[in-house]
């Protein structure tokens, strides 16, 4: 029992993501052929840069995982996989204090999103059922169940003071709430905080930025580019603090 606790949780990450995909009936060849596309080109890429670096091979789980998360909530087309490209760039590139800032899925979709026009369907979500049980799991296993909580309370808190000023339904914007973003893309060990303060603080700040998002820049994903503010603030005081801020 305890060796499953033991097994890289990127693991479990990408058997979960696979299941999510077979639930919302992305197996047909066409689909498939897209996840292929998608993980291969990270993958491929990520496999490159991490020899070059290391000078030794080794297999890119963390590609695999951001591939799979693209390739469930991009829509196909001829440049999608110019987002995976660009999601294991970001990761090589973009850093602060030798740590990558943004969360390397986020950003590959914010580009094909932004910048290439590509929507963004979330056809990964479609059994939030599943995304939950399977998320509690992964978050309690890599303990981010207090960033969860943070995220979750203080975004239905502010869902509900956003209808309050729209004069709609109390509950009329809870269905914002997208439990496949919490559970693996907010989460991500590397661009999220390690002490529990720290996540507390960062589930509000990232509540804050998909709010305002949400509400002031409907043009882009609002949870997308609210987990991209919140990676940018999250860096900025993990360097003020010279490790991870608590």
């Amino acid at each position: 029992m305890l060796k499953i606790f033991k097994t890289d949780a990127r693991w479990y990450a990408a058997a979960f993501i696979i299941v999510l995909l077979a639930s919302a009936k992305f197996y047909q060849p066409k689909d498939i052929g897209y996840v292929f596309l998608i993980c291969a080109s990270s993958c491929i890429l990520d496999f490159i840069i991490l020899c070059l670096i290391n000078r030794r091979p080794s297999f890119p789980l963390s590609a695999l995982v951001t591939g799979l998360i693209i390739s469930g909530i991009l829509a196909p087309g001829r440049l999608s996989f110019i987002a995976a490209l660009a999601a294991v760039l970001s990761k090589h590139l973009v850093k602060i204090s030798g740590r990558h800032i943004f969360n390397p899925a986020g950003f590959g979709l914010f580009i094909a999103s932004a910048l290439l026009g590509l929507p963004l369907i979330w056809k990964v979500y479609a059994n939030p059922l599943l995304a939950v049980l399977f998320g509690l799991f992964l978050a309690y296993r890599i303990r981010k169940l207090s960033l969860v909580f943070s995220f979750t309370l203080s975004f239905l808190l502010l869902s509900v003071a956003y209808s309050l000023i729209k004069h709609q339904g109390l509950w009329a914007n809870t269905w914002l709430l997208n439990y496949f973003f919490i559970f693996f893309m907010l989460i991500e060990p590397k661009t999220s905080p390690v002490y529990l303060k720290s996540k507390l603080i960062y589930g509000i700040i990232v509540s804050i930025m998909v709010m305002l998002c949400f509400a002031f820049l409907p043009k882009y994903d609002f949870l997308v580019l609210g987990l991209l503010l919140g990676n940018v603030i999250n860096a900025l005081l993990r360097r003020k603090t010279a490790l991870n801020w608590r």
